[in-house]
């Protein structure tokens, strides 16, 4: 695993706690995930993430801060 993909790890988990939460599976393969991000992508399920793959805007939150929150938690 290279340096980078340390971001996008937890931007994965940030994707698996949303959908947990809004109790549906995670439609793709974290090896998917992770292939588009090293080739330029960073919208990922209505979820836009920067070139460190975290993510910064969800436009499909269930509910308003909840992506602030994570990051909140997950950063502390």
């Amino acid at each position: 695993m290279e340096d980078q993909d340390y971001n996008v790890i937890r931007f994965l988990n940030y994707l698996k706690y949303r959908a947990d939460h809004q109790g549906v599976p995670l439609a793709l393969d974290e090896g998917f995930i992770l292939e588009s991000f090293h080739v330029g992508v960073r919208f990922f399920f209505g979820v836009t993430i920067d070139d460190n793959g975290l993510p910064i805007h969800d436009r499909e939150q269930p509910h308003d801060g909840f992506l602030e929150e994570w990051l909140e938690r997950s950063i502390n």
